[in-house]
């Protein structure tokens, strides 16, 4: 009898192959882990955000902050522990953190 192998996954119960099929196709993708209220870690992953995604978001933050924090996840969002997109504080931290690292870097202006 032929036994079915299963892939091994990843943190945020993804396999491999997702994980690669997103870095071809986003170049870059962001892993972000949270701790849920019985201390457990869970991992979410993200694309960075095209400038037609920022500008949603941006609209979206003039009428309600957490709105904006909801466009961007939906349309950054690409995986992980599914309870991450499931529950509302989970999903608002690790969306907060990822917001907070996607801002712009500061730049250094020189006149000569």
């Amino acid at each position: 009898m032929d036994t079915i192998q299963t892939p091994a996954l990843l943190e945020g119960s993804i396999t491999q192959a997702q994980f690669n099929k997103w870095k071809h196709q986003h170049k870059r993708v962001v892993k972000l882990s949270v701790e849920d209220d019985d201390g457990k870690t869970l991992y979410a992953y993200f694309k960075k955000p095209t400038i037609t995604i920022r500008s949603a978001v941006l609209q979206a933050s003039k009428i309600d902050e957490f709105k904006a924090l909801e466009v961007l996840f939906k349309n950054c969002y690409l995986g992980g522990d599914a309870i991450i997109a499931e529950e509302d504080d989970l999903r608002l931290n690790i969306t907060t953190s990822f917001s907070d690292f996607i801002q712009p870097k500061p730049v250094k202006i020189e006149v000569l």
